[in-house]
């Protein structure tokens, strides 16, 4: 009789037990929060928003650990690969989980394959503004005057690759006008250069240029949804220009955990932080970075994920979109 076997099959019991009660106590220390940027940035806002209510919530810290670097790349590396023991989390969003792996397809992570979704947490609106003394009134005029113009019109964007530039490339693959994109590196050139009427539009996230608008030192055309935001009413939404009726590309957010993470507590990450989510404490400091709580069931944020997959690789593939 093999005893080291019947020992071991003996010791399952305790082992599956004891890995029961861990769980059961979870969570008994710390949790990591991973944003994949550096400090100050939007994302970087709203992981720190969302760590403090969700300690409070926990009743353990959680932590924001900043991991810059790879257009955001880097971090969601790091906690693709991170132990799926509840304790490592992940503030992602359209641009490094899914931009980012379309555009670079040999970066080591999937987003469908190595990540739990927990929860959705926001959008943010994406508009899209004139320097100053353009002569166009609305988007029509703007699009009117690419296409008749003789030289066309440019438009930047934070860069190569992103959520903004994709908006920039479908209204042009839609209007057949002649846009040409200007990547700058960070919205912050792009703001100072829009405003010195040294580009044409700029396509940007509204909290980055809100100021402006609101100063009357660019033109608002159009935010890039279906519907207009309650943050600036007096925008257009991009539907409401002919051929651009079906468009809808905004910033989200969710978080996310490793694939291997037991459903248990998945289920109690899930449940924690949609009742952050109904705090309108919270609600109301995100609406300072003009980003709506849109919160979706997890079967849902999956769909929804597999969706926007879809859509930013049409746009991908249409526009010939590449990094160097």
């Amino acid at each position: 009789m093999n005893w080291s076997k019947l020992l071991g099959f003996a010791a399952l019991p305790a082992l599956i037990l004891a890995t029961a009660g861990a769980w059961a106590n979870y969570p008994d220390k710390p949790i990591k929060l991973i944003v994949p940027y550096a400090p100050g940035g939007s994302s970087d806002i709203v992981g720190r928003q969302l760590a403090s209510f969700l300690s409070e919530e926990m009743g353990v810290s959680v932590v924001v650990e900043n991991v810059g670097g790879g257009g955001g790349a880097t971090g969601v590396q790091r906690a693709a690969h991170a132990s799926g023991d509840g304790y490592t989390l992940l503030l992602g969003a359209n641009s490094e989980l899914l931009i980012n792996k379309l555009l670079r397809p040999e970066l080591p992570y999937d987003a469908a394959r190595d990540f739990t979704p927990l929860a959705s947490i926001g959008t943010g609106s994406i508009v899209i503004v004139g320097k100053p003394g353009l002569p166009a009134k609305n988007m029509g005029e703007v699009i009117r005057m690419a296409k008749h113009g003789g030289t066309g019109i440019n438009y930047g964007t934070s860069g190569v690759g992103t959520i903004q530039h994709l908006v920039g490339e479908i209204i042009k693959l839609r209007t057949n006008a002649s846009f040409t994109h200007v990547a700058y590196r960070g919205a912050g050139p792009l703001v100072s250069d829009l405003a010195g009427g040294h580009v044409d539009l700029g396509i940007a996230t509204l909290a980055s240029v809100s100021k402006l608008i609101e100063a009357g030192k660019v033109q608002a055309y159009a935010i890039s949804s279906s519907e207009r935001t309650a943050f600036a009413s007096g925008i257009p939404a991009i539907a409401e220009t002919p051929d651009l009726n079906d468009i809808t590309i905004e910033t989200w957010y969710g978080i996310f955990a490793p694939a291997s993470i037991p459903a248990d507590i998945a289920e109690t990450l899930q449940q924690k932080i949609q009742a952050v989510l109904r705090n309108p404490e919270l609600e109301k400091n995100l609406a300072q970075q003009a980003i709506t709580i849109a919160p979706k069931k997890p079967g849902d944020l999956k769909a929804f994920i597999a969706a926007e997959t879809d859509k930013y690789k049409s746009i991908i593939t249409q526009a010939k979109i590449s990094v160097q």
